[in-house]
C-alpha cells in the first residue's frame, strides 16, 4: 500500500505542477494590457540672421550690408548700381534643435529684371546643400550640428545698355525710397530621411 500512496502522491504532483506550468504560460499570453506612458516633443529651435524664426510666422529681413565683389569708379562707394555685383550673407542657426531640419530656399521675380541673385552657396557648416534650378535650392542640417550655417547669396545688376534696360535703371534710380527689396523665400521643415 506504501507503493500505491507514493504513486498517487507523485500523480499529484504531477498534475499540480501541470496546472501550475498551464497558468503561468497562460497569463505570458495575455492578450491586451494598459498602461501609461510619457514622451517628450523634440525642440525646434531656428534662428536666421539671430531672429527667431521657429515660432510658424512668417518674418522679413533687411539686409543693410552688401559685400561688393565688382565696383565701378563711376559710382559711389558702398552704393549698388548697374555694372556692380556682390553678396550678402544669411546666418542659419539650429544648434537648440533636437531634430534633423530641411530648408528650402525660393527666389523669386525681382520689380527689376536687371538685378537678380546669380547665386547661393553655402560658406560655413554641415548641411548638404543642392542647387535644384537657378531660383531653387535645398539645404538639410544634420542633427546635433553645432555650427551655424551660413549662406552667401550672391547679387548682381547687370548694365545691359539697351534704352529699355537703361529706362528701367533709371527710374529704380531716381525713387524717393531707393531701397530695392531682394525677394528670397526661406522655408524649413522636421527632415525625416527622404
Amino acid at each position: 500500500m506504501n507503493r500505491k500512496r507514493i504513486s498517487a502522491l507523485i500523480v499529484l504532483s504531477l498534475l499540480l505542477l501541470v496546472a501550475f506550468v498551464a497558468s503561468y504560460s497562460y497569463s505570458l499570453f495575455e492578450s491586451s494590457i494598459s498602461g501609461e506612458t510619457e514622451a517628450t516633443i523634440a525642440d525646434w529651435v531656428i534662428k536666421v540672421n539671430n531672429s527667431l524664426i521657429s515660432t510658424g510666422q512668417t518674418e522679413t529681413f533687411s539686409i543693410d550690408q552688401i559685400h561688393y565683389t565688382k565696383t565701378n569708379t563711376n559710382i559711389k562707394a558702398g552704393k549698388f548700381a548697374p555694372g556692380i555685383s556682390g553678396y550678402y550673407d544669411v546666418q542659419i542657426e539650429s544648434k537648440d534643435s533636437q531634430v534633423s531640419i530641411q530648408y528650402d530656399i525660393f527666389v523669386e521675380d525681382f520689380e527689376s529684371q536687371n538685378l537678380r541673385v546669380k547665386d547661393i552657396d553655402l560658406v560655413q557648416g554641415s548641411s548638404s546643400f543642392t542647387k535644384i534650378s537657378s531660383t531653387e535650392f535645398r539645404g538639410i542640417i544634420p542633427l546635433g550640428t553645432r555650427v551655424n550655417q551660413i549662406l552667401r547669396i550672391y547679387l548682381e545688376w547687370k548694365d545691359y545698355n539697351t534704352p529699355e534696360a537703361n529706362a528701367e535703371d533709371s527710374a529704380m534710380g531716381t525713387k524717393e525710397n531707393p531701397d530695392v527689396e531682394i525677394p528670397v523665400t526661406m522655408h524649413f521643415i522636421q527632415y525625416l530621411g527622404e
